[in-house]
Order: C-alpha cells, then sequence, then structure tokens
C-alpha cells in the first residue's frame, strides 16, 4: 500500500520563503518499508590509474568536504549514510556528495523544521529526522531516542503505514519500537551510544528464551536454545564495547526482534499468546467436515495427521522457523521410508514372474498402487527438499497461499499423506495376492490360519493406538 501523502498547507509567514523554493510533497513512512534493501542501481566500474606512492601518508587523496555538522559514516554491512549533528539531529542515505542532491535535502530539511514549529513539537537532541528523497517528493520519519518511539507530523493509522493491527495502545507502543530499533539498526555508527541497561535487559530476554526454550516444548521465543547460547554470549561480549557502532547495531537488530515478536504474541495485553499450541485470534473451522473424515478412513489415518501438523504449525498465520524445519523433515524423512517400501513392495512381485497368479488384475493393482508410493513420494521429496531451511516468514508466506478459505489443509494433508496411503494399500493387495496364491497350492486351511493370524497382528497393533489421548495427541507428539 502506498504511503499517505502530506501535503504541506500554507505555511505561516515564517516559512512562506521555503515553501516556495520547495517542490513535491512530504510522505510518511516507517524505517522497515524504506528502500534500503531495494536499490536497483547498478554499479559502473572502471579501469582506474594507481599513482606512484598513492595512499601513503605523504600522499593520502583530498578527501571530499560536506556542508557544516554534516559527517559520513559506512555502515557496518557496507551501506553509506550522513548524518547532521544540531537541534535537529538528520540521518539520511541519499548521496550527498552529489551538490545537488545534499542542497535538495538541505531544503527539505529545512522545510521539515518549519513543520516541526507549527505542529509544536519541541526539537531536542533525542529527536532524530530520516529523510529519503523520492523523485520530486521526500519520505520521512522521526524518531525519539529518549522514548524509543518512531513518530510523524500528521495523524494517521496503522493501515496507512503498512503497519500490523493491535489491540491496544501499548501494543502500538511496541510497534513503534519495533520501527526505533530497526532504525538504530540502520544508522549505528553516529553518535548514539545504547545505555547499559538496554544491553542487561535484552541479555536477560534471551537468557529468559534460552531457559524457557529448555523447560518447554511449546515456548513462543523465536529462538532455540542452541541460538539463545550464541546470543547470549555474543551480548555478554558487547559489555566492554559499548561506543562500538558494530555493537549498537547488534543490539539494535535483536531489539527489534524481539519488538516484533512481543506484537505477534500480544505481550503485555489481556489475552497473550502463551504456548505456540495457543490460538488467540478468530479463524473460521474448515467446512464439510466428513470430506476429512473420508480421507481418514482412505489412507488410514495418515491426512488427519498431516493436517494436524500443519495446522499446529500455522497457529494464528505464525510460523516459527524450527517447528517449520521439524515439520518438513520429519515429512521428507517418512516420504522417503514410503520410497523405500514401496521398491520393496515391487521386488516382492517378483516370485509372480515365476508362480502364475490366481487373480492376475489383483496383482496389477498391487503393482500400481506400488509404483503411484513410489513416484508420490519422489515427487514430494523433490518439492519439500528446498523447503526444509525456509525462513519463518517465507514458510509463513507459503503456507498462506496454499490454505484453503474453505478446507483448510485437508486436501494438502491428503497430498503429504499420498506416499504412506498407497503404500499400506498396495501391501494389502500384494498380501490377498499372496493369499490366493497359498490357496492355489496349499489349500484353503493354510489360507484361513494365515489369515487368523494376520487379524490377531492387526489386532495387537491396533490396540497400542486405541486410546483416546494417543489419537489425540499423536500429531503433537511427532512435531516436538
Amino acid at each position: 500500500m502506498d504511503a499517505p501523502t502530506l501535503n504541506v498547507p500554507a505555511p505561516r509567514t515564517n516559512t512562506e520563503h521555503v515553501a516556495a523554493r520547495s517542490e513535491g510533497s512530504l510522505c510518511p513512512i516507517t524505517s522497515s518499508s524504506t528502500k534500503r534493501y531495494d536499490d536497483k542501481t547498478l554499479v559502473d566500474a572502471f579501469v582506474m590509474k594507481i599513482s606512484a606512492g598513492a595512499f601513503t601518508m605523504s600522499k593520502e587523496p583530498e578527501p571530499t568536504y560536506l556542508g557544516p555538522l554534516w559527517f559520513a559514516h559506512v555502515h557496518p554491512e557496507g551501506q553509506l549514510y550522513f548524518s547532521r549533528e544540531g537541534p535537529l539531529r538528520v540521518v539520511t542515505e541519499a548521496y550527498l556528495y552529489s551538490p545537488q542532491t545534499f542542497e535538495t535535502v538541505c531544503r527539505w530539511i529545512e522545510r521539515i523544521e518549519c513543520l516541526l514549529s507549527d505542529v509544536k513539537v519541541i526539537i531536542s537532541g533525542d529527536i532524530e529526522l530520516f529523510v529519503e528523497l523520492e523523485g520530486q517528493n521526500c519520505a520521512y520519519y522521526l524518531v525519539d531516542h529518549t522514548t524509543c518511539a518512531q513518530f510523524w507530523l500528521e495523524d494517521s493509522d496503522t493501515d496507512k503505514l503498512g503497519l500490523p493491527t493491535v489491540a491496544s495502545t501499548s501494543q502500538l507502543k511496541i510497534v513503534l519500537e519495533e520501527l526505533y530499533w530497526i532504525h538504530v539498526e540502520h544508522f549505528p555508527m553516529h553518535s548514539l551510544r545504547i545505555s547499559n541497561e538496554k544491553l542487561e535487559e535484552i541479555t536477560a530476554i534471551f537468557s529468559h528464551g534460552l531457559c524457557d526454550q529448555m523447560t518447554s516444548r511449546v515456548s513462543t521465543f523465536p529462538y532455540t536454545a542452541e541460538d539463545c547460547k550464541v546470543f547470549v554470549k555474543i551480548l555478554q561480549g558487547c559489555r566492554e564495547n559499548m561506543n562500538n557502532g558494530h555493537t549498537t547495531w547488534i543490539i539494535a537488530r535483536l531489539w527489534s526482534l524481539i519488538n516484533s515478536n512481543r506484537c505477534l504474541t500480544f505481550y503485555g495485553e489481556e489475552h497473550a499468546r502463551l504456548s505456540r499450541n495457543q490460538s488467540i485470534l478468530w479463524d473460521p473451522k474448515p467446512k464439510h467436515p466428513w470430506i476429512s473424515t473420508l480421507m481418514n478412513y482412505l489412507t488410514f489415518n495418515t491426512s488427519d495427521v498431516h493436517r494436524a501438523r500443519l495446522e499446529d504449525v500455522f497457529v494464528d498465520h505464525m510460523v516459527y522457523a524450527d517447528r517449520w524445519a521439524q515439520l518438513v523433515g520429519k515429512s521428507l524423512k517418512q516420504w522417503r521410508a514410503s520410497a523405500s517400501g514401496a521398491f520393496i513392495g515391487l521386488m516382492l512381485h517378483l516370485p509372480f514372474l515365476v508362480l502364475n497368479s490366481p487373480c492376475p488384475p489383483l496383482l496389477v493393482v498391487s503393482t500400481a498402487l506400488f509404483g503411484s508410493a513410489l513416484g508420490s513420494s519422489v515427487l514430494l521429496d523433490h518439492a519439500y527438499e528446498a523447503m526444509e531451511g525456509l525462513s519463518a516468514a517465507d514458510a509463513m508466506n507459503y503456507l498462506e497461499s496454499i490454505q484453503s478459505p474453505v478446507y483448510r489443509f485437508q486436501f494438502t494433508g491428503l497430498a503429504f499423506s499420498l506416499p504412506k496411503a498407497l503404500l499400506l494399500w498396495g501391501y494389502l493387495i500384494l498380501l490377498a495376492d499372496y493369499l490366493l496364491l497359498v490357496a492355489k497350492y496349499q489349500g484353503l486351511g493354510m489360507v484361513v490360519g494365515m489369515a487368523v493370524l494376520c487379524f490377531f497382528i492387526v489386532l495387537v497393533l491396533a490396540s497400542t493406538v486405541r486410546a483416546p489421548w494417543c489419537r489425540q495427541n499423536i500429531s503433537g507428539m511427532q512435531m516436538v
């Protein structure tokens, strides 16, 4: 959604000369919607002459100068940006070494400073402005380093700014704090210094996450115990280097991620999400449940297991990367096992090349079932092998794309269950083939005895999963 446009009203007399020199409109944006990672400009590299003694102390190149109070910085990722000190601090990624760009940015800053006065925002050293040129227009936002929040010069709403819906003012504050830390993450190399209190707090948060992940299978913390151990060690190493921009970047990145997770879990709200399998948002139930019942009978309940696992990893349309990796990993393992079982089943048809089958059509059916099980296993394995390492956001987008608004994951669960279901049907038909073969050569009595033995084995196996608790929790047990 395009950002709303701020058409600046006719300014008061003290700003008339500024407005006359400016063209275009101010557009409020957020720190997560800048074009920082969307720049498609190509680099023009060329052969350059290297003079004798270049870059020695006596022959250093003449530096490029900026205006008063302006400084150039390089982000740890390599992005060049510029900052201005003064009553209103300013940062921008516009290339200010270009005189025309520098003049344009300065005019927009002048204009915004006048607007700050018009809306009665007190300018202090804790307020920082970001500007981004967009053709004739200028995108902007401001942050307050004291309150750790992002703000704008006009009334707006979360939809216009491309932000998620919220349940309260306190949750909105978390969203704006996340945007603040993203800003600090993007501009960590100038005069900002994060307090020791913020470092200790984020260290404690990851220590809590480590303990929570180690003692709970349904923790809502977004990182695994192994990841938390690494993060805690990194944060502890930051204590002796708080004046370094790289340290600022580390702390800001982790704070933005924590605030993002807090927004998703409704941290501090009346109804917070306390476990991963807890749904606190309304979601319609799948229609036509009889379809799921029919699928369960046809697939020996395997389609319902896969459906439950998909819904468990997608509660309230949220995805945790480690749970997604577990889901895909276990599915791949099952499909590969089904492929091996199907190959063995096809090999078990070899005796029928020597011994004539009493019922050739039945033999054709079992062969087709094993071939289908093998083929579907290979296709699913090929399609999902690359998806095991998807990020949480990519996995969420994928599940959004395959979830039906009517049937949810009923048919996806059926597709996931096909290799095993076809394999089981293939072995049942193959068993019937062998029983008929035994009846042909050994008589009906032998067949009855074998049938009774098979029935007894099936009965014993079925009793192990007959308990209601087991039926209700088998899908969840496979996910942890």
